[in-house]
């Protein structure tokens, strides 16, 4: 086939960190290509990249995908030793729902297809290291309707399609965030401070320490396809979605189910897996796991030491650019804009600063070394040991920026 470069092929959307490209070979087919980029506090793109960082999530999206759609997965699910610190009753309600019984029955579904090169030729994941060329996810196409701006008296709101048929496969426009426990840095504090009911709502009986587990995995929902990620309540959620009752309850169930099957695919390999979110797409076979799965979905920790974004996030909190963050989204909030980076960057005049040289050339590691130990195959080669990774770490402590 010729390549995909060659023949132009068509970007259909630019994130901070990915590329979407028409597929050039199947209509109802899309390219995903990761970059080294990366984006924190929803930011946007930052000063630098990571390397390997790109094909990692092609990587690990592409290892999580296959592993997830086989029902031996989940039919030793229930028995899992890594899965006792839960509560019982609540497990065993979520095995025994329809949701979680059809996934032992059939696997997970999800949008991917496979991977290629830009000639076209289809690769497995533990090739993806020594090609020294793109590779992109290849996907089921999905339609994208993105909420509409409306003022209404003074204030921006986003108005969503209600359509429910399912003509051809749609995005849910929903982030649905899942967290195992309360670990250090997690925005839920902060919330349950504010709102102690909130815990009423979370299905949890007390406000949890600092680096404890929850008794059952809890979820919130937020928005997907606005300037900024936005926490809704669950009715808010579900009128959002599009989806009816059915599938919306099938949606959490799912949700629930695939949060506990990584839950134990990382404890399998010694990593804590504290929180992430996931997306999906709604489809006439039904719902389907979409976007990718990888560090920077997830809260992942090693010995206590994290595995994610949030290893980069924490250079910059507390820090003057971050601080900066806040206040400009305070005051869009106050002027009812949502143009909060202009005001970060013109009236406050901060910007994120590079990373320093000593704690770059190890994060550079972190994506190489953090695939070679999920998927058990030496994707990328010349990467250290998970462990050796970890020892690496304390002589590049990071200065906050």
């Amino acid at each position: 086939m010729p390549s995909p470069k060659a023949q132009n092929i068509e970007l259909l959307y630019e994130g901070s960190v990915k590329r979407v490209f028409q597929s050039p070979y199947k209509a109802d087919r899309l390219l995903f290509e990761f970059t080294d980029d990366y984006s924190v506090f929803d930011w946007g793109k930052m000063p630098e990249t990571i390397a390997n960082k790109g094909l990692s999530l092609v990587a690990l999206g592409a290892y999580f995908f296959e592993e997830l759609s086989k029902p031996q997965r989940w039919s030793s699910l229930a028995s899992s030793p890594h899965l006792k610190k839960f509560d019982k009753a609540w497990l065993k309600a979520r095995f025994e729902h329809p949701v979680g019984i059809e996934l032992c029955q059939s696997g997970a579904k999800s949008h991917f297809q496979d991977l290629l090169v830009p000639s076209g030729q289809r690769i497995k994941y533990k090739q993806i290291g020594s090609l020294n060329q793109p590779v992109y996810m290849e996907v089921l196409k999905a339609e994208v309707e993105r909420p509409v701006l409306h003022h209404v008296l003074g204030h921006p709101l986003y108005f969503y399609s209600q359509r429910k048929n399912v003509a051809a496969p749609r995005l849910v426009p929903l982030e649905i965030v899942f967290r195992f426990g309360m670990p250090s840095g997690s925005s839920l504090k902060s919330r349950l401070e504010r709102d102690p009911d909130y815990l009423r709502v979370l299905g949890l009986k007390e406000i949890p320490a600092e680096g404890a587990l929850f008794e059952h995995p809890v979820l919130e929902f937020f928005t997907k396809l606005e300037p900024k990620d936005r926490l809704l309540s669950i009715q808010e959620a579900s009128l959002m979605s599009g989806l009816n009752a059915d599938q919306f309850e099938k949606l959490t169930e799912f949700t629930l189910c695939l949060a506990l099957a990584l839950y134990v695919i990382f404890a399998e390999r010694n990593i804590e897996l504290w929180d992430g979110k996931f997306e999906f797409v709604l489809a006439a076979s039904g719902l389907m796991l979409a976007d990718s799965i990888g560090p920077d979905e997830l809260r992942l920790l090693y010995k206590d030491c994290h595995l994610s974004k949030e290893m980069i996030r924490q250079v910059y909190r507390g820090g003057r650019w971050e601080t900066s963050i806040k206040q400009a989204q305070q005051l869009a909030k106050e002027r009812n804009v949502t143009g909060w980076k202009e005001i970060c960057r013109k009236e406050l005049k901060a910007e994120p600063e590079p990373l320093s040289p000593l704690f770059k050339a190890v994060v550079d590691k972190l994506y190489g070394a953090l695939t070679n130990h999920v998927t058990g195959h030496e994707v990328f080669r010349d990467q250290p040991s998970l462990e050796g990774f970890v020892q690496s770490l304390p002589a590049a402590t990071p200065v906050k920026v």
